[in-house]
């Protein structure tokens, strides 16, 4: 199979819809690439909501498949390990037809590449339509399986199905926070969706005024309570809390204000507004922390690979403090916030590395 010869640049990518870390990570390099091709058209494949890359029309095609599955997790912070066994059991090892319709489908859109965040199925897919194939990551999944091995032992299993396809990307681009080094991979920083408003605006359009302390909670793409609302109303009167993710419409309640998880509002922007931002130890969350200099009280679970060499970049990079997964539900961690509305922000230059990305995937078509 070969791709068929189109004027107009197109890539096909494949992203994973695990949380939303993948998809803003994707979204910030297909930007950049926009603006180094203005013209390229976008075939995304992936099962993240089409609202979430919208602002990449014109020229987006947008194709639901189920490219990942990553882990079942009950909340925030748990995963159902029999549940994640049982999903991937009919989904590895790959099955052909599978691989070979998309391939069909990548090069009858006229697919000059295929850019993968994550997500082996698009590797698999690049290699069948023997187009060139692009891996960013700051982990793989047989990584994360291997290393979750000792409470589930069929995930070494998956992480051993899984390892060749991710050896097979023609190129490869790790972003820190990365989890294992590859000695032949580009490496590059952080990478976040660019800042659209200013922060008077940001704050002007949740009528809070630029005196006001602010903190913003965010926890990802997984949706989770908030049991200590409450508390935040009693304790602290007199700080704004904007929470993503706590309401199906934008409510407002004394010092709350309710975010759905699809807002007006961009999260980059929520994220540099804020004096202090609190929210779960995750990729995106962390970048986009790191870009604004904000400071950062983040949840941390010990259990989980990737949060060693997460936490470690946090520490050195990020002003805040990590927190006990124990101590959300439960507003534990309200007893850290007058410490860590005294930590001071942190002057960033403009972030490079999605650039730089974009530079490296272009290269290939």
């Amino acid at each position: 199979m070969s791709a068929t010869t189109g004027a107009r640049p197109t890539l096909a990518v494949f992203v994973s819809p695990h949380g939303f870390g993948h998809a803003s990570r994707a979204y910030a390099v297909l930007e950049h690439l926009r603006h180094l091709e203005p013209s390229l058209q976008i075939e995304l494949f992936t099962r993240v909501p089409r609202w979430f890359f919208e602002s990449l029309d014109p020229n987006l095609g947008f194709h639901k498949v189920d490219c990942d599955l990553g882990l079942v997790q009950t909340d925030a912070f748990e995963v159902d390990y029999q549940a994640t066994i049982a999903d991937l059991s009919g989904r590895l090892p790959f099955k052909t037809e599978l691989i070979q319709d998309l391939a069909r489908r990548v090069i009858a859109l006229g697919c000059h590449a295929v850019l993968c965040d994550i997500a082996p199925l698009g590797l698999a897919v690049a290699k069948e339509a023997r187009l060139p194939s692009v891996l960013v990551e700051n982990f793989t999944w047989d990584w994360i399986y291997r290393g979750l091995a000792q409470q589930a032992p069929p995930l070494g299993d998956y992480a051993n199905l899984l390892r060749p396809h991710f050896m097979r990307a023609d190129t490869h681009i790790q972003t820190q926070p990365l989890c294992r080094p590859v000695s032949d991979a580009y490496q590059v920083g952080p990478i976040a969706r660019a800042f659209r408003a200013s922060v008077s605006e940001t704050r002007e359009a949740l009528s809070i005024n630029r005196s006001d302390p602010l903190v913003f909670i965010s926890m990802g793409g997984t949706r989770i309570g908030f049991p200590f609302l409450e508390q935040l109303k009693a304790r602290f009167p007199g700080v704004r809390f904007v929470i993503s993710g706590a309401t199906d419409l934008l409510e407002a309640d004394q010092n709350l204000t309710l975010l759905p998880v699809r807002c007006f509002l961009h999260h980059p922007d929520l994220v540099r507004a804020a004096d202090l931002v609190i929210g779960k130890a995750g990729y995106s969350t962390i970048a986009e922390v790191h870009a604004a200099g904000t400071p950062f009280g983040c949840f941390v679970r010990a259990d989980y690979p990737e949060m060693g060499p997460l936490v470690k970049f946090v520490e050195k990079e990020i002003p805040g403090k990590t927190l006990g997964p124990g101590q959300f539900a439960n507003g534990q961690w309200l007893d850290a916030l007058p410490e860590l509305l005294e930590i001071e922000s942190i002057p960033r230059p403009s972030v490079t590395a999605a650039a730089e990305c974009a530079a490296l995937v272009r290269a290939r078509f």
